[in-house]
This record gives C-alpha cells, structure tokens and sequence, in this order.
C-alpha cells in the first residue's frame, strides 16, 4: 500500500502498561509505514523505548494531574505539536483528552483537523455527559467492538459520525497445535488489570466451587496482572482458605510464556448496564495462542466467545456453570480443539494488526 498523505497524532495515557497504551503501541507500529508521520502524545512511561526504537517520537504529556498550571501546559504542548508537526489527524485512545483538545482546536494553524476517539467502554453517567459534547466537538467515535458502536449510537451518536475495529493482537500467532489435555493436572488461569471493576473476585470464588465440589479434579489456579487491589484479592484467597492453591503471578511482561503455561483460560469479567470495557485483550491473546475459553457473558466479549463454536459463554456469575464449562473443555478434548481452531481463525481474520491499521487509514480518510 502506498504511503497515505496524513501526520497522524495519537494521545493516550502511556504512563503505565494497560489495555489502551498497547492499542496505542500497535496502532503506531503499524500506521507508520503506512503515513507521512506518527507521533505519540502521552506520559512517558515502560512502552517509551519501544516507541523510540520504531523511530516514532512520542512528546511527555499528562492530562491526568490536577495541577492547573500543568493542566495548561499540557494544551500549550498539544497545539505546539499538533502546529510544528502540521497534523491531519488527532485519535484520541481515551476519552479524557478530548476536552484539552476542544481547548486546543482553536488554536491549530489547520481548522481541517479530524478528531477520532476510540471508546473501549465507560459507566453510564460518563456516557450521558461526554457523548453530547464529543457530537458537538465533530469528534469520530470509534467502538472497540460491535456493542460499543451501538452504545455510542443510542447515547446521541449520530450513525454516521461512528464505526467499529477490534483490538488487534499484540502476540505472534502461535503456529503449534492446542495444547494437548492427555494429562492429569491442568492450570486454569486468567490474567487482567487488578483493580476494581474486573471481577477477578469471581475467579477466586471459582477456583474456591472447584476445589471444593470437584475434590477428584487436580487443578492449579493462576491470577495473571498485578494493580491496586491485589491485596484486597489475596485476603479474599486467604479467607476463602485457597491461598496455597491460588498463585498471583503479577506483572505478566511475556503474555506468549503465561499463555503456554495455562490449559484453560477463564474470564472472570462480569459488566452491569453500560459499564466496562468492550473487549477482553486477554481473550484475544488466549486465542491466538490456542489456549481454550471460558468466559461469562459481558459487554462485547460475545462477538468473539461464540458458544458451542469458539469456546463456553457463561452466564454472568453462574460459578458452577463456569466449572462445568471448564470440566467440559477438559472431558470433550475433540470438540475443544475444534472450538480453539475456530476461535484461532476469527482472531486472525478480526484483528489482525495490519488489517487493523489499514482499517484505521481507511476511517481517517472517510468517516
């Protein structure tokens, strides 16, 4: 593909790694072959030298502080570099930045500037305030999923002004068969950011149902991510009396080398209304590894943990049908394997990275 005429500017958080500084990372790396420039606008943080090493600049900037003076400079150095580096295209990977952008728009040299926001999922009363302006502002929204778009659409979007893309994988797909089951002990594992709102509590309570009503079976559980409520997790192990069958792993920095140490992936994530994030890229990665699913149902993790096609989907909080759905994985090895193939073919048709970019091209130019 020939390079697109566009200086794009993507403005995410970047001080810690998550979810929406991997999707900046990916974004970068596959854009900039593709336009005249790419520039990262975001704290600097643990992904900074990746970024550098891709010879893409990424300029320190932090929307999150209540520091007003530092709140200002912030604006200063978005319309700065969005003047000396002559941008066509703001994305912001969050919703936060939009209102320093609004402020800094009337001073960009181009008026023709097209603002795109990715939204990967917000609480219902965020939805009600921010939609309405980011309308008015001509901002783009993008969902990271099907169900987000939709969201963004019945919160004031016009259908027009929205689309959808996927998450695309960080990981290179596995090219080894799933992991054989002929064995007599299994690892279950879920890996997520842990903090409050994603539910890891629900794993605890899990692997406790198992332990407990499925004595016979020779599980060993493992927490993947580390983040503020560790502690409150592990007391939670410890009063559940499973501390010694539960291992926090923590900061999981080689997700290829977590995913081959588990047989069955478990996602914890329950999501009440219009809470929570669209998308599990957990669950994305645990595919393109060809490591089996068993997810509760929420948000848009249904667009790809197809039932009885792509893994087991569960019913929020249904702790036994869980456990049944990953005994199942275990017992049934022909129809997992078929569902792990399944689910390995819609990652690599859904979120391939540089169909991903081109995607993303195409939106900057159209939408």
């Amino acid at each position: 593909m020939s390079q697109a005429k566009l200086r794009v500017l993507l403005v995410s958080d970047m001080g810690h790694i998550g979810g929406t500084e991997i999707a900046t990372l990916i974004a970068a790396t596959e854009l900039n072959p593709l336009v005249e420039s790419v520039t990262v606008f975001g704290k600097t943080g643990p992904l900074f030298d990746t970024i550098n090493k891709l010879g893409i600049q990424q300029i320190n900037a932090d929307c999150h502080t209540k520091n007003p003076l530092k709140l200002l400079n912030y604006v200063y150095q978005l319309v700065k570099t969005v003047n000396d580096k002559q941008i066509d295209v703001i994305h912001a990977q969050m919703a936060r930045p939009l209102l320093f952008i609004w402020l800094a728009k009337k001073f960009f040299k181009n008026k023709q500037v097209k603002i795109f926001w990715t939204s990967r999922g917000l609480d219902h009363e965020t939805y009600q305030k921010v939609v309405p302006f980011f309308v008015k502002m001509g901002v783009r929204g993008l969902g990271n999923c099907k169900l987000e778009q939709q969201k963004l659409i019945r919160y004031g979007y016009p259908e027009v002004q929205t689309s959808y893309i996927y998450n695309a994988y960080r990981l290179i797909p596995t090219s080894k068969p799933m992991k054989s089951l002929e064995k007599s002990r299994f690892v279950i594992g879920t890996l997520s950011a842990l903090r409050e709102g994603r539910s890891v509590e629900l794993f605890l309570d899990f692997a406790k149902y198992c332990l407990t009503y499925h004595p016979e079976r020779q599980f060993e559980f493992v927490i993947g991510g580390d983040g503020p409520h560790r502690g409150v997790l592990e007391k939670i192990a410890g009063d559940l009396g499973i501390e010694q069958q539960v291992k926090f792993a923590g900061n999981v920095s080689d997700v290829t080398a977590f995913m081959d140490g588990v047989d069955v992936f478990v996602s914890p994530l329950v999501v009440d209304g219009d809470s929570g994030a669209g998308l599990s890229n957990s669950i994305v990665e645990a595919m393109i590894m060809k490591v089996p699913v068993c997810a509760f149902r929420a948000a848009g993790i249904e667009e790809i943990v197809i039932n009885g096609s792509t893994g087991h989907l569960i019913e929020p909080r249904d702790i036994a049908a869980m456990a049944e759905a990953v005994c199942r994985t275990i017992d049934d090895k022909t129809a997992t394997e078929s569902y792990v193939n399944n689910a390995y073919d819609l990652i690599i048709r859904e979120c391939d990275p540089k169909k991903y970019a081109q995607k993303l091209l195409k939106l900057y130019k159209e939408l």
